[in-house]
Formats: C-alpha cells, structure tokens, sequence
C-alpha cells in the first residue's frame, strides 16, 4: 500500500455525512489474473447501501480478450465464453460510475480492486476513480476475533447466509451483513470515523470519537463503559474510571468487578456506550 493509499479522504461529504444517512457503495470484482497491468477485469458488482439496507445493486460481466489464467478460472469458473456476449467495460462504466457518486466505497481487501477499477476506467476515458475506500478487512481486524480474515471465513464464522464464493454479485451479497455487522462493532458517527480503524498497518491511530469520550472522561470520579477488543481475544465491556488519557494510552481503574489494565491502548477502544 503506497502513502496515497493511506491519506485521509477530504473531510466532506459524503464521508462526514452523519452515518445512518452516508451512502456506502459495495463493491466486489473478477479478474483474469492478479496483475492489474496484465490482467482485467471480468465482472463487477455494486451494491448501494444506507441505513444498512441495500438501496439499489448493479452487476455484470465485463468482456475482454485477455487469457484467463487457470488458477483464476478455478476459483471464479468465469470462461471466456460466459463472456463473449457481454459489454465492455467502457459500456458498463457510465452505470458503475452512477453508483458510486456520492458515496463511501467499501470493498475487502481494497488495494487489488481499486487498482483495477482504476486502470479500467482511465483505459474507458472515464474521469471516475474509485479513490479512498473503507476496507472491511482492515475493520474486521480491529473488531473480530477470527482465525481466518478472508470473506469467506468471516461469513462462515459469523453464521451468514452461504454464497457461491467469487462471484462478484454473491461476494457483494456477502460483504453487506459483514459491513452491517462491523459498524455494529463500532459504532460509527461518520464514515470518516471508520476510516481512523487502522488495524495491522504498522499505525497506531486513535478514532477521534474515542479520544474524546476518553479526554472527557479523564480525572473525573464517574466511572464509563468501554467496549474493548484487543489482540487474540473477543470483545469485552469493562466498567471503569478514566484517570488521564494521553494518546494513545489512557490510564485506568476497575469501578467494579473484574480486572482491568492499569494501562490500555486507546485504539483497542470499539465503543463507548452512552
């Protein structure tokens, strides 16, 4: 991931947007192989989310005449003749780029997508980039405890519904109840919010929201909920007394039963329940 991949999107809507009203457009591609200068895209899927409901959804295969690697055919069974009636990407890219204006992008796993997409809609003479997305592969790393982080993993793990596994439109289907699930964790306001989760990135980034429920909690004799998730365990709700906080650690005390950290990492913070 470069240093452009990892700046914050302009603070502005729709990423500020309060978070029951920001659009989300779910995004989820095929490709012939993994080498987004070699390789293309063969099918794309959208899905249009507020309010955690899916608004509208978009879908089709994408023709082009580069080979089909093996191992890529394997996992999708996407061939070239599924293909050979199917429209261009410079056709598809007017509707595609309809469902993602105005909205927060979020794929699993954004670096490959958002590279195809790119070079897709440039190739198309598109001005339409994908640009900064969430990824809930990086926000099920915060907030799930799993042994695996793939799509299929998570779902299986969290008792969703069973898809057809790489197919862009099944893999979207998918992503929304993990996205659903994830914000519940989290508890956003924004999508700017979700976008300060920066989990296993070598960063260590303390979501605004939480600093200041945790600033504002420092020194004073009422204790708060934290809902906190750290490394190799689920989350837990701890009962406890701010005593300082200075980023990104924040000093504590039990207000109750059960052992707390004297010190703990902002970041492991999920929530903070009113």
């Amino acid at each position: 991931m470069t240093d452009a991949d990892l700046s914050a999107p302009p603070p502005e809507a729709p990423w500020t947007l309060p978070f029951a009203r920001c659009p989300f457009a779910l995004l989820d591609c095929e490709m012939t192989g993994l080498d987004p200068e070699r390789d293309a895209l063969l099918e794309v899927a959208v899905a249009r989310v507020v309010g955690g409901e899916v608004v509208e959804l978009y879908s089709s295969l994408v023709h082009t005449e580069a080979p089909i690697a093996s191992a890529a055919a394997a996992l999708h069974g996407i061939d070239a003749a599924a293909l050979s009636g199917a429209p261009s990407f410079a056709e598809v890219a007017p509707r595609l780029a309809a469902m993602l204006d105005g909205a927060v992008p979020v794929m699993h796993g954004v670096e490959l997508d958002v590279s195809f997409l790119d070079r897709a809609f440039a190739a198309a003479g598109s001005p339409r980039r994908v640009g900064p997305a969430l990824d809930t592969l990086r926000l099920a790393r915060r907030a799930l405890h799993a042994r695996q982080y793939n799509l299929s993993s998570l779902c299986t793990s969290l008792g969703f519904a069973p898809v057809r596994w790489h197919r862009a439109a099944e893999d979207v289907r998918a992503l929304h109840p993990l996205f659903n699930r994830l914000c519940a964790a989290l508890d956003p306001v924004d999508a700017m919010d979700l976008w300060q989760v920066r989990a296993a990135d070598g960063r260590v980034q303390v979501r605004a929201g939480i600093e200041r429920a945790l600033a504002g909690a420092a020194g004073s004799p009422r204790p708060i909920r934290l809902i906190v998730r750290t490394p190799g365990h689920a989350e837990r709700e701890m009962r406890v007394r701010v005593l300082w906080y200075r980023s990104p650690h924040v000093g504590l005390a039990a207000a109750g039963q059960g052992v707390v950290p004297a010190i703990l990492r902002a970041d492991r913070v999920l929530r903070v329940p009113g």
